[in-house]
């Protein structure tokens, strides 16, 4: 596919990808493995990801996928996408629209996501750019909370528990939510943008800041026994805000976040169009009908409370080997054989 995207646009991208969908349950996995600490272990895997990003921005163009690793991405991004709008699913269920079908609702999010795919591909890119003021209400509003925070929730901090620090940087992998986005859409940043330094490192502190208000706030709002009780602690803090224009503060903010995650569901549908698409093929509009209607029939088998628990406790595993370790060891092995992206 040939297209080109600006460094705004580039760092927009993935900043949605990583924060949309996940943003709202990110931190309570964190807590309830790290505890107090799980404000300084977040601090540090911070440091491991923007590392990662370093290292990702020096080797990008060994990231060559030949035919196998191209559709393991393919079936992955496929999975991925189709447990994303399941738990969209069931936290609308939860929230907002108990009454509602469940494949009115995933309906409704592939047939979004189809339409943005049939067009340009600057026009997926482009719809995020929307979500620049409201993602970043979630902030302000997250701020009326502050009369209502317990700055002692944050003490004490174990230094020296080895096994509690690495189980919160294993389950802060959340927050690295397709990482390996930066190595797909890299080589189309237009020639002349200079990525590495200054860029990459203001990218690395509002992603940081972003995902750390919410942690600390979370920790200083909750005792820990209640973070075990409270799946999406951001939109319970939301809910507890009393505001003037609005009756209930995270219905409000529900639906900004399901426009944000279809916007991030509408990007993985981009990337599997990019990737498959590498390649010349026959029928090209055909594949993203056919990638859609899949997208549409997975998520209903996920769709369940056990379902969606198992896949919450267990997806961080799977977020290690595709955006960690098979990335690392794609460019590794391209680079030792001397291939590159062209």
């Amino acid at each position: 596919m040939n297209f080109s995207v600006s460094k705004a646009q580039f760092f927009l991208l993935l900043f949605i990808i990583q924060t949309g969908v996940v943003y709202i349950a990110f931190q309570t996995p964190l807590i309830i493995y790290s505890q107090h600490s799980a404000w300084y272990v977040f601090f540090l895997a911070s440091i491991f990801h923007y590392g990662l990003l370093l290292f990702f921005e020096r080797y990008y163009q060994s990231f060559f996928l030949n035919g196998f690793f191209r559709w393991v991405y393919l079936i992955y991004w496929l999975l991925i996408t189709a447990v994303l709008i399941a738990y969209m699913g069931y936290v609308l269920a939860s929230w907002v629209l108990p009454q509602t079908p469940e494949w009115l609702v995933v309906m409704l999010i592939v047939g979004l996501s189809l339409y943005a795919n049939l067009v340009r591909p600057e026009t997926v890119i482009n719809i995020g750019v929307m979500l620049i003021p409201i993602i970043f209400l979630f902030v302000i509003f997250l701020m009326l909370a502050v009369p209502d925070l317990t700055w002692s929730n944050l003490f004490p901090v174990e230094w020296n528990n080895t096994r509690q620090i690495m189980a919160g940087m294993i389950h802060s992998m959340y927050a690295f939510f397709g990482i390996e986005m930066y190595l797909i859409y890299r080589p189309f940043l237009k020639q002349d943008l200079q990525v590495k330094g200054k860029p990459l490192l203001i990218y690395q502190l509002v992603l940081f800041i972003f995902y750390f208000l919410s942690v600390v706030f979370t920790q200083m709002f909750f005792a820990l026994e209640e973070i075990q009780l409270i799946p999406e602690p951001i939109m319970y803090i939301l809910k507890s805000q009393e505001v003037n224009f609005v009756k209930r503060l995270d219905i409000f903010f529900i639906y900004i976040w399901l426009s944000w995650s279809i916007v991030t569901v509408m990007i993985y549908g981009l990337s599997f169009r990019v990737l498959y698409l590498s390649k010349k093929r026959k029928h090209p509009k055909r594949s993203i009908v056919i990638y859609h209607l899949l997208l549409a029939i997975l998520p209903l088998f996920v769709m369940q409370f056990q379902r969606i628990e198992f896949v919450k406790n267990s997806i961080h595993y799977v977020l290690i080997v595709f955006t960690i370790l098979l990335p690392m060891m794609i460019i590794c092995w391209n680079k030792w054989r001397g291939k590159r992206v062209s």
